[in-house]
């Protein structure tokens, strides 16, 4: 059992607030001030801030009294809107299949979607509509000259004597070819490819994923700065120089055929490129919604998919377009390697400055001029692939702009395609990529979880509200999160990141004919009314919108700017991999060239963006390539007072010609000269010559904006107007308590917790040096905003016993004029304030005493298989580990059942705190709500609930679905309660802890409160 003390400081805010503390919505400034309205907001989050869910029609298989029924649901539940998602998936990792429904756009699924329209509508409910059935866009009419293509050759050995016949058809995919060139030249090492058998010359390394044919095979956002490097060259390795390269292609007939004689002896090849299908599928599609993936490259496939199968839907939609249908989405980009398409070499000369046919056959394995030069063709390959892509979100925004519409695509990867990660969502209404809940089974670390840093730093250098993240995700889980321990944690870890939208993943469509649980996706984390604590689930669903809430304010606040260069592929993965080396202490945003060069200003050395955010030191990439462009938007930040550290320039990214190489060689040894371990001037900035950004900040002499002294805290920041907002958590499973510091003066802080809504103004604290520090305690996993807003009044500066100091006594404001020693030990404090008065305060000897109801009954939800009626509880233990099978196997609700006689004393609060909770409980005092058991600590304060003398206490407790899932799949079973095509579950299947496996106690804790003087004046 854990003592008063423990339970006192993680109860302190519930604690304050009961004793009459003032909340912060009793400070705000008047009705109508910025205060006012950011109080009202977090205590009645707007529909903007609203929770948004993956609305998964399994298969296409839902009905209209199922569409009707789960909005309902989610707007009773605080719901903003919807993605809806037509896709299958059901029979994947050996689960069954769920029938098909209606194909999508056809008729009858067109009927259910304006349906769903009209329903949301009504609701006043958002609906952004993914485009296809699956992901990868296409389907069942996109034929192969629509799409996505690779490049394919053949070769041809050719000597002295010359050749006069058929070249060597290329391989190609689904019947369809397209040829390029047919480009001849002379081998200075033989038919024999670098890296064959019996050679000694390397290959260039990683071709394939270089040459964008395939993805980089990490699926997690790979670094992708190897791609620029290779092997050491060797003296004479390179088998032509591009000079010697002749174009054939007017020689070579229709059919193949070419007649010609080398002008040179030697040994020659002839190589016949073009390009053919990939043979990318859409992915996860429902029911005959199968076929290619378009060609993202080409605007005509995109634009006849558009023709064919969303103008229709949009037509249907008119009377709801703007108001209920906002955006369009197509998800994450899973299309696999994609290099060529009709007219890519015509963008490629536009963008490169350069012919790119010459330089063809390095995709076929030869070394062109040098390796050097070979890998930066590659890189220019590459880039235009993801210029194109760019370019194809660009057209489905402007098409969708048509109808009044945005996009919200999952664009950025995370799988390693050959795409400019943040460059994609220039476009985007709303930049999404996605986060996945804990796993053991599958991405189990950060690195693979966590892809927010990339739509938060999107939606900062291009000026975007909302940062959408497909949260949740997980593969192997199945309804067995804990919402404590699984989904807060991994929630508040994307806010950290940047996120303030998110669209949980999924909320899966199951008609009541399928039972419960129903049927569900193979991945995600399930969240839909057939879950058991759907019910229950308010509080939970309020904390996600309150924080959504807050973090939508005003804009970041990131002191450095990381620009990761202009290599393609590119992406900005999760804070913890911290290209800038900036923490702890400092966040910082990643760039792409296109911002840096477009939409980033500079001003009296600060880089500013459209989003309002302020950086002070610019990182460059840790490649040290980048391009003349940028090296010159870099140069003129420096030149007019900028500041700017990292990696030095060691020369451009692609091919370039004689006179840029020599341009960024002379500018490089100008800027960065002498720069070994010391800064210099440069024009009105500096340049400073390390790669450690936090290190550059302290030289800088800026601050930290946030400080503890433990790592297991982390936070975000934002500032709107004169409000600074801090969102900080506990990213450990044990309490913490610290001296925290927060970057703002001159300003008091504010507790406000988004688990209950309440709200406090912290009275100790002290400000030295333009940094505020305050004692803060957090809970296991725990989290609190920091909000600084009204000018600081008089406080406390520090507590002192008997001449020493104890930071770990909390002082909180009991009214205008009254302070709380909280968690203090008897004996004589002195409250030292913040003009330089002492306050003298006696805690006399107090106890707490704990009260232990000694009998308990419980009964079961029906029809789940459980005992019918009322037992008594023995003991309190797991239902998992109960002898009965029927109580083993139960998942659902019970209801615990008490009684218990307190008297109130004025000083004393009554704290209920639970034990081993698994997962959810709400209690009822004198049969009337007192609150939801969900995040930790397990611990409530019920005094204003109670009555004197005899109280009836009840705790619904529900658990998780799994041991009924596993009840019901023994052999033999007589009769079982659920259904659903999972099929994670079996017979010997471990059960999951639940129920209460320890003690209800009630704790009476003493309160010391003393006046400050009488002249005292606290802010308000």
């Amino acid at each position: 059992m854990q003592n008063s003390r423990v339970y006192a400081l993680r109860l302190l805010p519930l604690l304050l607030f009961s004793l009459g503390i003032h909340p912060v919505a009793t400070l705000a400034q008047s009705p109508v001030s910025p205060t006012a309205t950011l109080w009202h907001g977090f205590a009645h989050p707007p529909a903007e801030a609203k929770l948004r869910c993956y609305w998964w029609w399994l298969n296409g298989n839902t009905t209209e009294e199922t569409i009707t029924h789960d909005l309902t649901e989610m707007s009773r539940k605080g719901f903003g809107g919807v993605l809806l998602v037509d896709a299958n998936g059901s029979n994947q990792n050996g689960n069954d299949n769920v029938p098909p429904g209606p194909t999508f756009g056809s008729p009858a699924w067109t009927k259910l979607y304006v349906h769903a329209l009209k329903v949301a509508s009504s609701l006043h409910l958002e609906v952004t509509l993914n485009i296809t059935s699956g992901w990868n866009l296409g389907g069942p009419d996109v034929t192969p000259e629509q799409a996505s293509k690779l490049l394919t050759w053949s070769r041809q050995a050719v000597d002295a004597r010359g050749f006069d016949g058929q070249l060597p058809a290329p391989p190609i995919k689904n019947g369809f070819y397209r040829q390029i060139a047919v480009l001849a030249y002379p081998l200075a090492h033989g038919a024999s490819l670098a890296g064959e058998a019996g050679n000694s010359r390397a290959a260039i390394r990683d071709l394939h994923i270089k040459a964008a044919s395939a993805e980089l095979k990490n699926f997690s956002m790979p670094h992708t700065e190897i791609l620029l490097e290779d092997v050491p060259s060797a003296v004479g390795e390179q088998d032509i120089e591009v000079s010697g390269v002749v174009n054939l292609s007017a020689q070579v007939t229709s059919d193949g055929n070419l007649t010609w004689t080398p002008p040179s002896v030697g040994n020659w090849e002839v190589l016949r490129i073009g390009y053919t299908d990939s043979d990318a599928r859409v992915s996860t599609s429902s029911g005959a919604w199968q076929g290619l993936a378009i060609d993202y490259m080409d605007h005509g496939a995109f634009d006849t998919y558009w023709a064919h199968t969303v103008e229709p839907l949009l037509s249907v939609s008119r009377p709801y377009l703007r108001t209920t249908l906002v955006n369009l989405a197509t998800d994450s980009w899973e299309l696999g390697g994609t290099n060529w398409t009709g007219r890519f070499a015509e963008e490629f000369r536009r963008r490169r400055g350069y012919d790119p046919l010459p330089y063809l056959p390095v995709v076929a394995g030869r070394i062109v001029t040098d390796r050097a030069t070979s890998n930066k063709f590659l890189n220019d390959l590459r880039r235009t692939v993801g210029d194109l892509i760019t370019d194809h979100y660009d057209h489905f925004a402007e098409r969708a702009k048509a109808y009044g519409l945005g996009i919200q695509c999952e664009s950025g990867g995370p799988h390693g395609a050959p795409i400019d990660g943040l460059e994609t969502f220039r476009s985007s209404a709303v930049p999404q990529t996605e986060y996945w809940a804990q796993s053991v089974e599958h991405r189990s670390t950060d690195e693979d979880r966590y892809f927010t840093k990339e739509a938060a730093s999107a939606a900062n250098i291009y000026g975007k509200k909302f940062v959408a993240q497909e949260g949740m995700t997980s593969i192997g889980p199945q309804w067995s999160e804990s919402l404590a321990t699984d989904l807060k944690p991994s929630f508040d870890q994307g806010l950290t990141e940047g996120m303030n939208r998110l669209v949980w993943h999924a909320f899966t469509s199951s008609p009541a004919s399928f039972g419960v649980p129903g049927i569900e996706y193979f991945a995600g984390t399930h969240i839909d009314p057939n879950i058991t604590w759907w019910r229950q689930s308010d509080d939970f669903f309020r904390y996600l919108n309150r924080s959504q809430f807050m973090l939508q304010q005003g804009h970041a606040v990131n002191d450095v700017l990381y620009f990761y260069g202009d290599e393609v592929p590119n992406f900005a993965r999760l804070k913890h991999d911290d290209p800038a080396k900036v923490l702890p202490g400092y966040d910082y945003d990643v760039t792409d060239e296109d911002a840096l060069l477009r939409t980033l200003t500079i001003h009296n050395g600060t880089i500013s963006t459209l989003a309002g955010n302020h950086y002070r030191l610019l990182m460059m990439p840790t490649s040290g390539r980048l391009s003349r462009a940028s090296l010159e938007r870099i140069v003129a930040y420096v030149e007019q007072g900028g500041n700017v550290a990292g990696a030095i320039p060691v020369g451009p990214t692609g091919v370039v010609d004689e006179s840029t190489a020599n341009w960024f060689a002379a500018t490089t040894k100008a800027v960065w000269a002498g720069c070994v371990d010391k800064s210099h001037a440069y024009g009105k900035g500096r340049v400073i010559c390390s790669s450690n950004g936090r290190e550059v900040l302290r030289e800088l002499e800026d601050q930290p904006d946030f400080e503890a002294g433990s790592d297991a805290f982390d936070y975000v920041h934002r500032v709107s107007g004169g409000t600074d907002i801090y969102f900080v958590r506990n990213t450990t499973s044990i309490s913490l308590d610290e001296i925290v510091r927060f970057r703002v003066a001159g300003r008091e802080p504010e507790l406000w917790n988004a688990v209950d809504g309440s709200a406090r103004t912290a009275l100790r604290y002290d400000v030295e040096n333009g940094v505020t520090s305050m004692p803060l305690h957090l809970d296991p996993h725990g989290s609190v905003f920091v909000v600084f807003r009204h000018a600081a009044g008089l406080h406390v500066t520090k507590v002192l016993k008997e001449g020493a100091e104890e930071p770990a006594v909390a002082v909180s404001r009991a009214g205008v004029q009254a302070m709380t020693l909280q968690n203090a030990a008897p004996g004589t404090y002195q409250l030292r304030l913040s003009d330089g008065r002492t306050v003298t305060s006696v805690v006399a000897p107090t106890k707490s005493e704990t009260l232990l109801p000694e009998r308990w009954t419980i009964s079961f939800e029906p029809n789940r298989g459980a005992p019918e009626g009322t037992q008594p509880v023995n003991k309190f233990q797991s239902w998992s580990e109960s002898p009965d099978s029927r109580i083993r196997y139960f998942s659902g609700t019970a209801t615990y059942k008490s009684e218990i006689t307190v008297k109130r004393l004025k000083g004393v609060r009554f704290v209920l705190a639970l034990a081993g909770l698994h997962e959810i409980a709400t209690v009822r005092i004198n049969g009337k709500p007192a609150g939801t058991f969900w995040a930790m600590p397990y611990c409530l304060d019920i005094t204003d609930h109670l009555l004197d003398g005899p109280n009836s206490v009840e705790l619904e407790v529900t658990n998780l679905w799994p041991n009924r899932l596993i009840g019901d799949a023994r052999p033999g079973v007589a009769k079982t309660y659920t259904t659903t095509n999972i099929r994670k579950y079996k017979a010997d299947s471990p059960l999951l802890p639940s129920g209460l496996s320890g003690p209800v106690t009630l704790e009476q804790i003493p309160v010391s409160v003393v006046q400050l003087p009488k002249t005292a004046t606290i802010a308000q």
